[in-house]
């Protein structure tokens, strides 16, 4: 007859061991747990540099077949993806904006341009292809204009927030149309950096590439498909602007952002605009 001492004491030396097998097991951290002890993301809170946002990024996103990461940036905080201009192009939100959008011939947009405690009204028209001018009216009633036509880029007065530098790289590195509607014309409009994490955005970049004085570095919300910030970089890769691009809103079948914040390249707020109203004029058919 077996002894029951000998029964309890069998089941609490396989307690032991599972009780054990388990606290093993649970005490290894994940990959994601020990690369989020390196490395802090850009609004401060604990995130991995690269392969650890497998959460947020889809992994196909990230490898290609032979598990090789093609599309990375030099930055810490970039994410190494694969196939990038697919995904840019392939973003079901923003098929009926573009499609709308090809049907545009010109957008004239009105607000203001805050610069510290002064205000100025500001004027900016645009038309195909890539046709650019701004005005703004300074309180002595003199005024700033800029504008970009085939025959180059124009300046005329002083600027207010920026220097005459910075309106000339911007009206120079001026795109009608997105990014989805350029990769439509020429696959190779855009170099691709792979993803960054910015505040509450996970974004695609790409890096326009085209000869020229200036250039951008384009940060394109994944979902959405906004361009949400760009750096305005010279030929020689120096950094002179960094744009934030927020309060996206749909006008008569496009998005346009009423929001556009510039800074220096040391993070300095330099200027503000404020747009109060957006007039869309589409092509005859």
């Amino acid at each position: 007859m077996t002894d029951p001492r000998n029964s309890l004491l069998t089941c609490a030396a396989l307690l032991t061991l599972a009780w054990a097998a388990w606290s093993s097991a649970n005490a290894q951290p994940t990959i994601n747990e020990a690369a989020t002890s390196k490395t802090r993301d850009v609004a401060g809170d604990p995130a991995p540099a690269n392969g650890a946002y497998a959460s947020e990024v889809p992994q196909e996103a990230i490898d290609n077949q032979d598990q090789s990461t093609l599309a990375v940036d030099k930055e810490d905080q970039t994410i190494p993806v694969a196939e990038e201009v697919d995904f840019v192009k392939n973003n079901s939100f923003r098929k009926p904006f573009e499609e709308s959008l090809k049907s545009v011939a010109k957008v004239d947009y009105y607000g203001t341009r805050y610069v510290d405690c002064e205000h100025y009204p500001l004027e900016v028209h645009t038309a195909r292809p890539n046709q650019v001018s701004l005005l703004m009216k300074k309180g002595d009633s003199s005024q700033f204009e800029g504008s970009r036509s085939q025959q180059g880029v124009k300046i005329r007065g002083t600027p207010e927030g920026l220097g005459v530098e910075e309106e000339r790289a911007l009206l120079a590195t001026f795109d009608f149309d997105t990014p989805v509607l350029e990769l439509e014309k020429n696959p190779h409009a855009f170099k691709p950096l792979g993803m960054q994490k910015l505040t509450g955005i996970l974004a695609w970049k790409l890096q326009v590439d085209r000869p020229g004085s200036y250039y951008r570095i384009l940060y394109v919300d994944s979902h959405y498909g906004d361009i949400v910030r760009f750096l305005l970089m010279n030929a020689q890769g120096a950094h002179i602007l960094d744009v934030a691009l927020h309060d996206y809103r749909e006008v008569e079948g496009i998005r346009v952002p009423f929001s556009i914040d510039y800074r220096g390249a040391d993070g300095t707020l330099l200027a503000s605009d404020r747009l109060e109203r957006v007039a869309v004029t589409r092509t005859r058919s």
